[in-house]
């Protein structure tokens, strides 16, 4: 008697443990930590199973911050990069300093700390100590906490057109 077919039928049972494998990664919440002396930052114990053991260490889209990837969303968002075209000046200049300040196979210590590299801690984040990071959906988010302030209250303030913008958005959906 053949039991592959019984494996399959098994595998493919919808289960909390198979429903847990499909279910996309987000990172959600906010912490605060400071570098230490070395340039090493605790990545919360979430945010670090959700990261895997190795990942990617790269700008945010508008150079404002870090960003840490998964590997498998780096590799996405390179597959969408590559898409954009080759032959365009501005998105080539974009990518040479995107690229230049990426780390890829960047890894945890048994402490949970990441070494973020000195060329994007001082291009980024101006060498400064105190960070928040931030869940940012597909990728965790690094910014010198001075500046987070900012942020929020830039969001405070744009808050009034962002939402007509999403109801604008749920309209056309329906």
């Amino acid at each position: 008697m053949d039991d592959s077919k019984d494996d399959r039928t098994s595998n493919n049972t919808e289960t909390p443990a198979n429903r847990e494998k499909t279910r996309a990664v987000r990172f959600i919440g906010s912490f605060n930590h400071s570098l230490d002396t070395k340039g090493r930052l605790v990545i919360p114990q979430n945010f670090r199973e959700k990261l895997g053991d190795t990942f990617c260490v790269a700008p945010s889209f508008d150079f404002k911050s870090v960003a840490i990837y998964p590997t498998e969303k780096w590799e996405e968002r390179n597959e969408t990069y590559e898409k954009l075209g080759k032959l365009n000046p501005a998105l080539n200049r974009y990518l040479e300093q995107f690229y230049a300040l990426s780390y890829d196979e960047q890894t945890c210590d048994a402490q949970g700390r990441v070494l973020l590299p000195v060329n994007i801690r001082q291009k980024i984040l101006r060498e400064e100590r105190d960070m928040e990071i931030t869940g940012a959906n597909d990728h965790v988010r690094v910014a010198a906490l001075s500046t987070s302030g900012d942020a929020w209250k830039n969001f405070n303030d744009e808050l009034p057109q962002l939402l007509e913008l999403i109801a604008a958005l749920e309209t056309q959906k329906e």
